[in-house]
Parts: structure tokens; C-alpha cells; sequence
């Protein structure tokens, strides 16, 4: 049995297993609220704030003393050339690929990855990084006979509604249900998050979300096509990953894009979870009320393998049809300083030189139980407090 609950923030973390809710959003007046719209456009009216556009940070710049100079930037109008930006307080905000990256071309990191690719060696940072996590889920689509919020609903009126009263269907942030379990005994916590999402879609959706064309052209276009089906996608997340993966240089180039490995599904312990979300899912299809409403392309998606063992279907199923969920964090993890792994230590300053903060995911050192947006927000307002009372 699930608890059914309006809010999912109410009571204790481990109080989220077996539990269904309504999806928590941050919206204002009908539309997205993200941090730029509740932060930087009340902020950018402040004569003391600059916002370069256009530039790219190419690293970090320090005296003889470790001590932070300025930072290096390139302009999109003048690539080939190199603008020093100066100032004794940096605070790197490029997230979990973008601020390993930028602490590598600056000298901050692996010792032998930094020689590697002939870069000075300020600080020889071995976690800078490494520890990559990231939410990671596996695709199902169920089609049904029942609509679902689809391109059809943006009519003229559904339109008005939305950008006037802010009303309507448009209002939908599409994963409107989330539910939490743990398939662990072990586990205090959730170890698997459920997103559902009643919509049908073009292949729009499969781009964002950087899904195979094949899957769309294949499995799912045929069914939908013609008007006379709509679907449910069921996303069953991973939320505790024992794979770990790693950002490194691909170049001392700062244009260049880094390497990132995420190493998914390399712990056969995170294959096993989302199994048993696959298998969660399955079973739930075939209870009332859902039961004849709902059928699964699993098996058509899975090539209609002929696999007599449950558990060996579904391992090749998740490895087919799993990808990100774009929530990466801990590859400049905050720790204790004795720990040789932390680049951050708790007051968000990094470990072995001066006047260089790091404030964005990339500090947290293991994943929350849901997504990551909010977290990294109350830890901005924490680092805020902390600068502000110099800390």
C-alpha cells in the first residue's frame, strides 16, 4: 500500500517510502519560476553588478601566494583573444561539469592530469573531478485509451487562459505524479523515485530528452499517430547510485568540452533497483483501475527478445533504455580538510589557495532523494550568508 500525500516535503526523508504525490514546482502566475526570474531580475537593477554575456571563463588567475588575481575570459566577438577580469573573490557557479573544468585549465586538481596536458600545477586537488553522481531513469511508455495532455491542447483558447489568468492545462509541469520506494532492507532512505508523466507528444519530447530517433519512429509514432491512442511515460529513477563517474581535459583548450564518464550502471546494485522499478511498474499496470487501461511496449521495445528469466529481460531492457535525468552534482565535493577527496571544504572555499569559492551542485557530496533544484538553491542563500558575514 502508498500513502497518498499533497505535499511531499511533509515529515522526515524516510517517511517518502511508499508514498504517491502530487509534484512540488516552483511557478508563478501559471509559468516556470527559476532562479534566474526570482533572483537575477531584481538584482541585474543593482549599480554595483556587471553581467558579461557572450564570454566564456577560461580559468582562474593567482599570485605567488595562491592568492586569486582575476579570472580569464574570451568574448564571443574576439575568440582569439584573452581579457583579464580582475578581483581577489572568485566564486565559480559553472555547476558539475563547468567548475571542475574551469579549476583544471586554472591549475586546481590531479596532479598527473594537470601535467598531463602541461598545465601549472597550483594545487595538486586529487578529487576535483571525480565523484560524479547523477539521477538516472530508465523509459517506459504505456499506451491507453484514455487522453492524455497532448499538442492538441494548444488551442487559441487553452492559450488565452494560460497567459492571462494563468490557468489550464498549459499550466502543467507534465510529471505531475511522483512516488518514492526502496528496494534495499538496508536502506534508511529512498533509493528509487518515480516520475510519471500523462502525455503524448511529438518528437520534441524524445530530443530534450535525448532519446534514440529510432525509439520514437519504431516504437512509438505508429501508435499514436493517428489520434486513436495516447500514452503514459513512467520513468522509474535512481536516486542513489553506487556508480561513480568523472569529468577530465580533453584539452588545455578552454573551448574545448571536457570528457565526461558518468560510468552508469557500472554497480550491478543500481541495474538491480531499477529492475525491481521496471518490475514495480509492470505489476502496477495490471491492478483496477488501471488494468485494461494501460499496456506497455516493453516488450516490443525490448526487440520482443525471447528471455524465459524476468530478471534477465529486464537487465537488458534498463541497459537499453536508461539516461540521465540531468541532475549531476559532487565533482568538487565539500568535505572535512583532512579528507584528500575534498576540493571544498565547509565554509565553500577550495581547499589550498585564497579567495576562490565554489557554490552550485558540484559541492554537494552525495545525491538528495529527489531533484536537485531547490537543494542547490538553499545552499546559494547558505553560501550568501556565509560571504556575507565573511566567513
Amino acid at each position: 500500500m502508498c500513502e497518498v500525500r499533497p505535499d511531499c516535503s511533509h515529515g522526515s526523508i524516510k517517511s517518502l517510502n511508499k508514498c504517491v504525490s502530487i509534484s512540488q514546482v516552483s511557478t508563478k502566475e501559471g509559468k516556470r519560476w527559476s532562479t534566474a526570474s526570482g533572483y537575477l531580475l531584481k538584482a541585474a537593477k543593482r549599480e554595483n553588478l556587471d553581467i558579461l554575456v557572450d564570454a566564456h571563463t577560461s580559468r582562474v588567475e593567482f599570485d605567488e601566494n595562491k592568492q586569486v588575481t582575476g579570472v580569464i575570459v574570451k568574448r564571443s566577438s574576439s575568440l582569439d583573444k584573452e581579457e583579464f577580469i580582475k578581483g581577489r573573490e572568485v566564486i565559480l557557479s559553472a555547476g558539475a561539469v563547468g567548475s571542475p573544468h574551469i579549476l583544471l585549465l586554472s591549475g586546481v586538481g590531479p596532479r598527473d592530469e594537470l601535467q598531463k596536458h602541461d598545465i601549472p600545477v597550483i594545487v595538486d586537488l586529487p578529487g576535483v573531478g571525480k565523484n560524479l553522481q547523477d539521477h538516472v531513469f530508465t523509459l517506459m511508455i504505456f499506451l491507453t485509451s484514455i487522453p492524455t495532455l497532448s499538442s492538441s491542447d494548444v488551442t487559441p483558447e487553452n492559450l488565452a487562459t494560460w497567459s492571462k489568468q494563468g490557468k489550464g492545462p498549459l499550466t502543467s509541469c507534465v510529471s505531475e505524479t511522483l512516488a518514492w520506494d526502496q528496494f534495499n532492507d538496508k536502506a534508511n532512505v529512498p533509493n528509487l523515485q518515480v516520475h510519471i508523466l500523462p502525455v503524448t507528444t511529438d518528437c520534441e519530447l524524445f530530443k530534450n530528452f535525448n532519446f534514440k530517433p529510432e525509439v520514437y519512429e519504431n516504437y512509438y509514432k505508429p501508435h499514436v499517430s493517428d489520434g486513436s491512442e495516447w500514452s503514459v511515460f513512467y520513468f522509474p529513477t535512481l536516486l542513489h547510485p553506487k556508480s561513480k563517474g568523472e569529468i577530465t581535459l580533453a584539452s588545455r583548450d578552454p573551448l574545448a568540452h571536457p570528457i565526461i564518464d558518468p560510468h552508469y550502471l557500472e554497480d550491478k546494485e543500481d541495474v538491480r533497483i531499477l529492475i525491481e522499478g521496471c518490475k514495480q511498474a509492470e505489476k502496477l499496470c495490471q491492478t483496477e483501475p488501471l488494468k485494461g487501461e494501460l499496456r506497455s511496449l516493453a516488450k516490443e521495445m525490448n526487440g520482443n527478445e525471447s528471455i524465459e528469466n524476468e530478471d534477465q529481460f529486464w537487465e537488458s531492457y534498463v541497459r537499453k533504455y536508461t539516461l540521465t535525468l540531468y541532475h549531476p552534482i559532487g565533482t568538487c565535493k565539500m568535505g572535512i580538510e583532512e579528507d584528500p577527496m575534498t576540493v571544498v571544504t565547509p565554509d565553500t572555499r577550495v581547499k589550498g589557495v585564497r579567495g576562490l569559492r565554489v557554490v552550485d551542485g558540484s559541492i554537494m557530496p552525495t545525491l538528495v532523494s529527489g531533484n536537485t533544484n531547490i537543494p542547490i538553491v538553499a545552499m546559494a542563500e547558505r553560501a550568501a550568508d556565509l560571504i556575507k558575514n565573511n566567513a
